[in-house]
């Protein structure tokens, strides 16, 4: 019996060291798999700029959460369409909104690689969702509101530069400009997300921070990486509240390292 007892606290011990490392080994692998989707996403959206005489996609900010179109009702398909939300409502698992060509731009370029829209990191749903059997929303991906044609709010007008060809990328450059992001599941509503121009008092929509204060990036060169936040705000909001409305312009400091490491990297001349 004490042999026995002996051999099973070392196996606990064991087990308590190989834990945290295979957590550890978890964590690396999903970050790894979200680098890949959005190096995925960054390549179709450099493919869409190559065979429209360098056009961007139109990434366009739909003026009613069941419309992605222009404020005059004109209609124009966006590289995504339609809002996300927590309501139990089909739109937020429609994937046609994602590939199919009458609202995407992007994807005839990707087939039927749906998952690579939504972070497998995400995996978010409200309680009215998960009563449905529902594990995540279709997307947890947004592009940077500067970037591409398409109608965006005011916010996206002066002082803001917005590129509309691939070669409108001055400063900073193709590998300093992020493009797609994950988005704070709190936050995300449309395929946007808005940085304030300087000087930077708020995030005007939060950034995803599911990889352990971190999350996927795709930049205009084509490369992904995985960025930490290391900023005060962002580690004050990883917590999922199901917020409804969604969450945005929240305060920072003028110094927040991560409201300006966003602004920084989007398109300013």
């Amino acid at each position: 019996m004490i042999e026995l007892l002996v051999v099973i606290a070392i196996i606990a011990i064991l087990a308590a060291m190989l834990l945290p490392a295979l957590n550890r080994a978890k964590i690396r692998a999903v970050a790894a798999a979200c680098m890949s989707d959005k190096k995925q996403l960054a390549l179709a959206w450099m493919m869409y700029a190559s065979d429209n005489n360098d056009h961007l996609a139109v990434n366009s900010d739909p003026h009613s959460p069941h419309t992605t179109g222009y404020p005059d009702g004109t209609y124009k398909p966006s590289w995504v369409a339609f809002y996300i939300d927590w309501l139990a409502q089909p739109y937020n698992t429609n994937v046609s909104y994602l590939i199919d060509d009458r609202y995407s731009l992007l994807g005839r370029y990707l087939g039927t690689s749906t998952k690579i829209f939504a972070c497998p990191a995400a995996d978010y749903a409200s309680p009215p969702q998960r009563a449905l059997g529902w594990s995540q929303r279709m997307r947890s991906v947004a592009m940077n509101g500067a970037i591409g044609e398409g109608y965006k709010y005011s916010f996206g007008g002066p002082p803001w530069y917005n590129p509309k060809k691939s070669s409108d990328f001055h400063y900073p450059g193709p590998s300093d400009c992020w493009v797609i992001t994950d988005e704070h599941p709190d936050s995300i509503d449309d395929a946007l997300l808005y940085v304030a121009p300087f000087p930077v008092t708020s995030f005007t929509e939060l950034p995803g921070t599911q990889h352990g204060g971190a999350c996927g990036l795709s930049f205009a060169d084509g490369h992904a990486e995985i960025h930490k936040w290391n900023g005060p705000t962002l580690a004050a909001h990883q917590q999922v509240i199901y917020a409804n409305p969604p969450t945005q312009r929240v305060n920072c400091p003028i110094t927040d390292v991560d409201m300006l490491y966003l602004a920084q990297h989007t398109p300013q001349n």
